[in-house]
C-alpha cells in the first residue's frame, strides 16, 4: 500500500511539479518580450483574466467525471471486473467528447460577460483572449479521461508524464508566438496575449498523442488483464452515466473551490475597490495583477504537490472503504506525506518571497509582500484540497458540496469589508479565514476516522510540526545573515541569492529530518539517527 502511494506520489509529483516548474520559469523572458513594466502588468492581467475562468470550465469539463471513472474502475479493479472496465471506459470517451463540446461553446459565448467584470483596462481586448482558449476547452476533456483511465488502474507514470509533454509544448509555444508576432511583426500587445493562450491547444494535443501511444503500448498487458478478469456484466450505460454524473458533480464543484475563489476576487474586487475607494482603473488592474496573477505561477507549485498526494491516495481509499482499519492508515500515511514535505516547502517559498518576486516580474516591495501572503494561504488551500479529495474518497459526496459552500459563502460575506479597508490584503486574507476554517474542521473529522483524539498523534503531527517550526526558526535566522549582506534587489542577484540560500536551508532541513526521522516517518526510508542507510 504504502509503495503504491510512494510510487504514486513520485510519478504524480514529477509531471504535476515540472510541469509547474516550466510554466514559472517561462514567464521571465515572456514578460521582458514585452518592454515596460506597466506592458507586463497588463499582460499578466489579460492573460489571469482569460485563464482563471478558463480553469472553471475546464473543471466542468474535466475534473469531476475522470475522479468518478477512476474511482469507479478502481472499484471493479479491485473485484476482478476488468471488462466492465472497459466498456465503462470507452463510453466515457464518448460522453467526454460531448461534454468538450458544450463547455467549449458555453465559454465562447461567455467571453463578453467575464471580460467586463474583469478588473482589467480593455474589456473589448480580453474578449479575443478569452476565447482563444476555447479550441484547447474542446479536446482536453478526452484527455482528462485517458488520464483517468491510468489513475484508476493505479498507474501514475503516464499521467505525470502528459502533464509534463503539454506543459513543455505550451511553454514553447507561447514563447515562439509572441517572439514572432510581437518581437518580429510588432503585432499588438492583445494579438500576442491571444496567441500565448491559444497554445494550451498545441500542448493539449501533443499530451494526447502522447497518452494515446502509452495505451496502445500498453495492451499486452490488458489483455492479461482481460483474460483473468469475470465475465462482463450488463451495463446499464444511461442508468450508469447518470449515477456516475451524480457522484463527479460534487467533484467538479469541490475541484473548482480554489478556482470559484479566484473568481470572486476577479470579479468584485474592481467593484469594490471603485466604490470604495479613488484608485484609477490603471492601478487597480496593476494591484489585481500583484496579488492575483503574479502569485498564482508560483503558488501553483504547492497545489500541485497537493494535488499528486491526494489524487493518488484517492483509488487507494477508494478500494479501502470496507476496511476501517486501513482506510485509516492510508489517511495518515496521506498526511504524513503533506505536512512532512509540503509544509518545508512553503516555509523556503515563503521565505524567498521577496527574491521570486524580483526575479519574476521584477523588484516591488509591494509585491513581494503580497507574494509572501499569497504563498502561506496556498498552504491552507493545499490542505484543503487534500482533506476535501479524501472525504469524497470515501464517499461522503453530501458533506464535502455542504462544507465547500459554507467556505465560499464566509469568503463572499469577508470580501466587501476585508477589501475595503485593507485593498490587495483583504482580499487574500478573506480567502485565508475562509479556506483555513473549514480545512481545520475537516482534519477533525478525519481523525476521528482514525481512531485518534489527539491532535498531535494524528499522523505524527506533533514531531512533524515540532520538526518544521525548528527548520523555519533556523532558516528565518539564516535568511538574516544573508540580508547582512545587502545583496542587491535585479533579478541575477536574486537568482543566485535564492540558489545559495536554497541549498543552504535543504542541508539544515536534511540535518532536521535525520535527527527525528522524518525520511522514516514519512518517506519508510531507513535513514535517520537510530539506523543509518544511505538512500
Amino acid at each position: 500500500m504504502k509503495n503504491k502511494m510512494l510510487s504514486g506520489t513520485f510519478w504524480m509529483s514529477f509531471g504535476s511539479i515540472f510541469s509547474r516548474v516550466l510554466g514559472v520559469i517561462y514567464i521571465i523572458p515572456w514578460l521582458l518580450m514585452f518592454g515596460s513594466q506597466q506592458n507586463q502588468y497588463t499582460a499578466q492581467a489579460l492573460f489571469n483574466a482569460a485563464y482563471t475562468p478558463y480553469a472553471l470550465f475546464l473543471a466542468l469539463g474535466t475534473s469531476g467525471f475522470p475522479t468518478a471513472i477512476s474511482r469507479k474502475i478502481a472499484i471493479y479493479n479491485a473485484e476482478q471486473r476488468f471488462r466492465d472496465s472497459q466498456q465503462l471506459f470507452k463510453a466515457a470517451i464518448f460522453f467526454m467528447c460531448i461534454s468538450g463540446l458544450v463547455c467549449s461553446l458555453l465559454f465562447y459565448f461567455a467571453a463578453p460577460a467575464v471580460a467586463g467584470s474583469s478588473p482589467i483596462l480593455s474589456s473589448s481586448s480580453a474578449i479575443s483572449i478569452i476565447r482563444a482558449l476555447v479550441p484547447a476547452l474542446f479536446i482536453l476533456p478526452v484527455m482528462s479521461i485517458i488520464r483517468g483511465w491510468f489513475q484508476g488502474n493505479e498507474d501514475m507514470k503516464p499521467f505525470g508524464i502528459s502533464q509534463l509533454v503539454e506543459q513543455f509544448v505550451r511553454v514553447l509555444s507561447i514563447l515562439l508566438l509572441t517572439f514572432i508576432s510581437y518581437t518580429l511583426f510588432h503585432a499588438s500587445l492583445n494579438v500576442a496575449i491571444a496567441l500565448s493562450t491559444f497554445a494550451a491547444f498545441t500542448g493539449a494535443l501533443a499530451s494526447l498523442a502522447y497518452l494515446l501511444n502509452y495505451y496502445r503500448r500498453q495492451q499486452p498487458s490488458y489483455r492479461k488483464l482481460k483474460a483473468a478478469s469475470q465475465p462482463a456484466t450488463y451495463l446499464n450505460t444511461k442508468q450508469l452515466f447518470w449515477q456516475i454524473s451524480k457522484e463527479a458533480l460534487p467533484f467538479v464543484y469541490v475541484g473548482s473551490a480554489i478556482t470559484i475563489a479566484q473568481l470572486i476576487d476577479q470579479f468584485t474586487f474592481k467593484q469594490i475597490m471603485q466604490f470604495g475607494s479613488h484608485f484609477s482603473l490603471t492601478a487597480i488592474q496593476n494591484m489585481f495583477t500583484l496579488f492575483s496573477a503574479n502569485p498564482s505561477k508560483i503558488t501553483t507549485v504547492i497545489v500541485s504537490l497537493a494535488i499528486a498526494i491526494s489524487g493518488t491516495t484517492l483509488p487507494l481509499l477508494a478500494s479501502a472503504q470496507a476496511d476501517p482499519e486501513k482506510a485509516g492508515k492510508i489517511i495518515q500515511d496521506n498526511f504524513r506525506l503533506l505536512f512532512g514535505l509540503l509544509a518545508p516547502v512553503t516555509i523556503i517559498l515563503a521565505l524567498l518571497a521577496g527574491r521570486i518576486n524580483t526575479v519574476f516580474f521584477g523588484y516591488n516591495l509591494h509585491g513581494s509582500w503580497l507574494m509572501f501572503w499569497s504563498i502561506l494561504i496556498t498552504f491552507i488551500q493545499a490542505i484543503f484540497t487534500d482533506v476535501f479529495t479524501l472525504i469524497q474518497s470515501l464517499g461522503k459526496h453530501r458533506m464535502a458540496v455542504i462544507l465547500l459552500s459554507i467556505t465560499l459563502a464566509i469568503k463572499f460575506i469577508l470580501q466587501y469589508p476585508l477589501v475595503y479597508f485593507f485593498h490587495d490584503y483583504g482580499a487574500l486574507w478573506a480567502t485565508a479565514i475562509s479556506f483555513g476554517l473549514v480545512a481545520g474542521y475537516c482534519v477533525y473529522y478525519l481523525m476521528g476516522l482514525s481512531q485518534q483524539t489527539r491532535l498531535a498523534d494524528f499522523a505524527d503531527l506533533g514531531l512533524l510540526s515540532r520538526a518544521n517550526l525548528i527548520f523555519a526558526v533556523l532558516a528565518t535566522g539564516l535568511l538574516g545573515i544573508f540580508d547582512l549582506f545587502s545583496v542587491a534587489n535585479d533579478r541575477i542577484a536574486s537568482f543566485l541569492f535564492s540558489g545559495v540560500y536554497g541549498l543552504i536551508t535543504l542541508g539544515i532541513l536534511a540535518i532536521i529530518s535525520y535527527y527525528y526521522n522524518l525520511s522514516k516517518i514519512v518517506l519508510k526510508l531507513k535513514w535517520g539517527k537510530t539506523q543509518y542507510k544511505h538512500f
